[in-house]
């Protein structure tokens, strides 16, 4: 299964995109970061996030999309654009038809680092340690954002949450 994880936002978003394996194990096909320009209306800015959103779910023929949820910001005007690019991504998704799923923040932590309060750094070293990251960076010299590394992050939990969900299923518990 092809999915593409997100970590919403308005100024960044991260994206990845992997294939589910057996195991709720992830192979990583392919990452990176989508950037709106300040300078730009809040209109172009949202455009320019349906656009890339819709190209990649396109470029990957992703099935399945897993985002972070919108959760409490201390500033209500980050809240309100999060929450727009999310209604335009959600937006994009759907009318690709694609499969979405959401966690929160503390579902996310917990399920990549065992701790449902972990860091930021915390959450990036284990999905690292997860995808077998280190070796890729230090060969190509690539640096990742936190915002790329927390749409990884989603993507693991997705996996793990689909492979449990595939376990459940096929016992004879969820018959």
């Amino acid at each position: 299964m092809l999915v593409l994880g997100i970590d919403p936002g308005f100024d960044r978003l991260g994206w990845a995109v992997g294939q589910t394996l057996a195991g709720g194990r992830v192979n990583l096909l392919s990452f990176g970061l989508i950037t709106t320009d300040k300078k730009q209306t809040i209109y172009q800015r949202l455009h320019q996030i349906d656009e890339e959103i819709s190209q990649l779910v396109g470029e990957f023929h992703c099935q399945q999309a897993a985002l972070e949820s919108l959760f409490y910001f201390r500033n209500d005007t980050t809240v309100i654009n999060v929450a727009q690019a999310r209604g335009v991504m959600l937006a994009a998704l759907l009318r690709s038809g694609v499969e979405i799923f959401e966690y929160s923040p503390p579902q996310i932590k917990l399920a990549v680092t065992g701790f449902g309060r972990a860091d930021k750094a915390a959450v990036a070293k284990m999905v690292r340690t997860q995808l077998h990251f280190d070796d890729y960076l230090s060969r190509t010299g690539t640096k990742v954002i936190d915002d790329t590394y927390d749409a990884m992050a989603v993507l693991l939990t997705h996996a793990g949450a689909a492979g449990l969900q595939a376990k459940i299923n096929g016992s004879q518990w969820g018959k």
